[in-house]
């Protein structure tokens, strides 16, 4: 009877890990940088195809050498995916400068293979890339994101009926737009900072499943249709400067269009002139149906006396807000007079119940202080008020302002005052 080597012995007792299951070599390969995997075919002859059938194939700022010229990179990635066997389940690209040329063929091998969710960031000097075609083929695709891109969607596109999430920061037309999420039926996150050359007439979006919409972009109205299931909703808008004139026009979308059908939302960040855009034909004092779920408000304001409404219409009709975040942006009109009706407590008559956190963004007014007044003389289980300043307010200023808010009244004996300093540089630090 032959003998092992104790060599032989120790060297087989300290790999563990070779013979274990596909599924779990793929599970420890998919927490790995994609270069590390590819590296591990060096160690023995059993490891020298393992990496190749990896479901998850993501290249990052950690995945290929610094300093590689495009080709280099390009290179790589085109290797990669022709050793590959089986399906791709995820493909994820960012970080790089890339050929044109390289990506279109990838998106080609991608969409034979299965491929459940991409992510493609394409970095260019002043230019988009032009997506192929051949994206929309990617039948499986549960997730979708792409940034710096072109985007044109074929008319005889019947649709990703699988998508679940939709991720865009590109380049792209209104319809091309309506045309991809009204075929998307599964749709519940959907994500958009869109432009072209000229600004966005209406945005439609019917999205039945939609739980969450984030959309940044300038336009002229919004239709929801029916998403009875939105429960997160952020919409931050820039008026171009001729649009201000025509604000009165019979708005495409109302606060009560957008916020009062909405039964079952529960937080809101209303962005840039988004609430000036919803306020310019007038609002109610209270909306249609009260916002019993909205927990969490965050919103831009002016001293335009129709935003002042607006945004009362909402804490009005919000019984049950936990969280108010407020940024005061500038511009407006007759900036005394509105402050004078912030003041008024017939106009500011709304009771924060269930108030515990509010955050002051771009303090530097008397419009300000009179807001933080009546948030902490009606907010009867308030914890924390924190408080930034607006760059241009100087050591004097600020001292001032703090010692006024410390006259304040409070309704809640725990509430605390919590001074950040300049917005810009705390959020930079």
């Amino acid at each position: 009877m032959k003998r092992k080597r104790a060599g032989q012995s120790t060297q087989a007792s300290l790999d563990l890990i070779s013979d274990l299951p596909k599924d779990v070599m793929d599970l420890i390969f998919v927490r790995m940088p994609i270069r590390d995997a590819i590296r591990t075919s060096v160690l023995s002859k059993k490891w020298r195809y393992k990496w190749v059938s990896i479901p998850d194939v993501v290249f990052d700022k950690d995945s290929l050498t610094e300093g590689a010229s495009e080709i280099e990179r390009a290179h790589i990635v085109d290797q990669v995916l022709l050793h590959h066997v089986g399906p791709v389940c995820k493909f994820s690209c960012t970080s790089y400068v890339l050929p044109c040329s390289h990506i279109g063929r990838w998106i080609v091998f991608l969409s034979r293979s299965g491929i459940k969710k991409l992510i493609l960031l394409v970095k260019f000097q002043d230019a988009y890339y032009d997506l192929p075609s051949s994206i929309f083929f990617c039948q499986e695709l549960h997730h979708l994101k792409l940034v710096n891109c072109k985007l044109k969607v074929p008319p005889m596109f019947k649709g990703f009926h699988n998508l679940l999430v939709l991720n865009l920061a590109v380049y792209t037309l209104e319809d091309d737009i309506t045309r991809l999420i009204s075929r998307c039926p599964l749709l519940e996150k959907l994500k958009m900072d869109v432009w072209c050359h000229r600004h966005y007439r209406c945005f439609n979006i019917h999205a039945p499943n939609l739980r969450c919409l984030e959309l940044t972009a300038i336009f002229e109205g919004l239709s929801l249709g029916s998403s009875p299931l939105l429960t997160n909703m952020s919409i931050d808008l820039c008026i171009y400067y001729e649009q201000r004139r025509n604000l009165r026009r019979g708005n495409i979308c109302s606060l009560n269009q957008l916020i009062g059908y909405s039964h079952g939302i529960e937080r809101l960040a209303l962005k840039g002139e988004f609430l000036q855009f919803l306020s310019a034909d007038g609002v109610p004092e209270k909306l249609s149906t009260t916002c019993d779920h909205l927990k969490y408000l965050e919103i831009h304001i002016n001293s335009n006396s129709k935003v002042i409404l607006g945004y009362l219409c909402i804490l009005r009709s919000s019984p049950n807000l936990k969280e108010l975040k407020i940024r005061y942006i500038g511009g407006g009109e007759d900036l005394y007079e509105e402050a004078e009706l912030w003041g008024g407590e017939r106009q500011f008559d709304c009771l924060f119940s269930h108030l515990q956190a509010a955050e002051i963004i771009d303090l530097g007014t008397i419009f300000g202080l009179q807001f933080i007044r009546h948030i902490l003389s009606n907010a009867p289980t308030l914890k924390t008020m924190k408080i930034y300043t607006t760059n241009n307010v100087e050591d004097k200023g600020i001292s001032m302002f703090l010692k006024e808010m410390l006259r304040f009244p409070r309704a809640s004996s725990r509430a605390e005052i919590i001074y950040l300093g300049h917005y810009k540089e705390a959020i930079e630090r």
